[in-house]
């Protein structure tokens, strides 16, 4: 796991630093409730509110991608920010899955919740977690 957090900080160091007070990365760590691996432990994602744009890196968007993802963003009427992206082909084992996550995050308190949605299959992996703000840096080009 340690290989993944500074593979994920790195992508977040040389990534793109936002200059609108709109940007903001946050680094969150996350725990998942159902412990198979589709919740990673730690997560990164940028939200540009000015734009509506998003992007999120965690392990398992660098062991498919080895980049940071777009995501649809959505600020709700309550404050809160929702975004959704895809992970395609994911592979475990002798299996590959199409993963739809998605997060809803309080600003306010600065807490996360997760939600993965193996295509096809029954699970629904969820967790929680808690996120911080990196200031000066962004995963949005």
């Amino acid at each position: 796991m340690a290989f993944w957090k500074s593979t994920i900080l790195g992508a977040l160091c040389c990534a793109a630093t936002g200059a609108a007070a709109q940007i903001t990365t946050y680094d969150c760590d996350m725990n998942s409730l159902e412990g198979r691996g589709f919740i990673t432990e730690r997560m990164i994602f940028t939200v540009d509110t000015a734009r509506n744009a998003a992007a999120v890196v965690d392990g398992i968007v660098m062991a498919v991608y080895d980049k940071p993802v777009a995501a649809e963003f959505e600020q709700l009427n309550n404050g809160q920010y929702r975004l959704k992206w895809e992970v395609r082909n994911l592979k475990s084992g002798a299996n590959s899955f199409n993963v739809d996550y998605r997060i809803q995050f309080r600003p306010n308190d600065r807490s996360v919740s997760i939600r993965a949605n193996l295509r096809g299959y029954d699970n629904r992996p969820i967790g929680s977690g808690t996120c911080k703000v990196v200031p000066g840096q962004s995963l949005l080009n």
